[in-house]
């Protein structure tokens, strides 16, 4: 029996990723939309021929758990209420935009016994994980990740996004994405040291549970002639670079919906990128806010 799943958002990832991700999925039966506009719901709905809900807790009295395409803020928020309703979920990242929200979202979901996934987008791409997997393989004592896009430059679909246009846009929106693929290799971050310049670039430093140090830099502002998207690990037997595939999000995400659908059927609560990471990926991005804000190393 597929897993009923309804879609929280009506945004361009929503209309774009979520809603034909699930569709492709044969493991899963897309029961309809809400959103906050209702204009732009019955928009969505009528293009995407799928039903509408008027109101959130309607939708969840008729699904077994909820993709969520919102604000962060707003994610976490109502997370916590689907939790509560029994609701499996399908996260977007970052889970929360503060550490007592995104533990709330984790404990709700521990107290309601609910499986979880959070849609780092790479880690469910076969072929980087497969070269993920290779990385963990070989003793690295570091790591250089470079991920400079276009994302809020005018034209953009995501240029309008409040929370992405805040200060902070670029740690909170691309940060989770290095955190996951970092974490995975070189393990825990204990200790980060942040900065952000004029240009809107943002830079850490983080240093990994055994000592390995990883430096990033994010940006959402450069221009298309510098893009730059790498993750290179320092390895005993010389460096390694990931495989940064190109590849149709909508099929990512139908493979992270049809892993929460496989967790489900098995009465599996754990998942490689779940709750619990999307929790340590939130407490690692604001203690990089602190040390932007004092202009010193925090620990974790």
């Amino acid at each position: 029996m597929p897993l009923r799943v309804g879609v929280a958002g009506t945004g361009h990832w929503a209309d774009t990723v979520h809603i034909p991700g699930l569709k492709a999925q044969p493991a899963v039966e897309l029961v309809g939309v809400w959103g906050r506009s209702p204009e732009t719901l019955a928009a969505v709905a009528r293009r995407q021929g799928i039903r509408v809900f008027a109101r959130f807790a309607d939708m969840l009295g008729e699904v077994d758990a909820v993709s969520f395409s919102l604000p962060p803020a707003i994610q976490a928020e109502l997370a916590v209420v689907a939790a509560n309703a029994g609701k499996h979920l399908l996260l977007e990242k970052p889970i929360a935009l503060a550490v007592d929200a995104a533990e709330r979202v984790a404990a709700a979901a521990e107290r309601n016994r609910i499986a979880t996934v959070v849609f780092f987008t790479r880690r469910y791409v076969p072929e980087f994980e497969r070269s993920l997997d290779a990385a963990r393989r070989r003793p690295s004592t570091g790591a250089r990740v470079r991920q400079h896009t276009d994302a809020l430059l005018p034209g953009s679909p995501y240029a309008g996004s409040v929370w992405r246009q805040a200060e902070g846009g670029a740690l909170w929106d691309i940060g989770p994405h290095a955190l996951a693929t970092l974490m995975a290799v070189l393990g825990p971050v204990e200790r980060i040291s942040a900065s952000r310049s004029p240009d809107r670039m943002t830079r850490f430093t983080a240093t990994h549970r055994g000592g390995a140090q990883s430096e990033v830099s994010l940006s959402l502002h450069t221009s298309p002639t510098a893009l730059m998207s790498e993750y290179l690990f320092h390895a005993m037997d010389g460096d390694f670079a990931l495989t940064l595939p190109t590849f149709p999000r909508p099929q990512a995400l139908a493979t992270a919906a049809g892993e929460l659908a496989a967790n489900v059927a098995h009465g599996e609560r754990h998942h490689r990128c779940d709750v619990r990471l999307g929790l340590e990926v939130v407490r690692v991005l604001a203690a990089a806010e602190r040390s932007i804000a004092t202009g010193v190393p925090v620990a974790i």
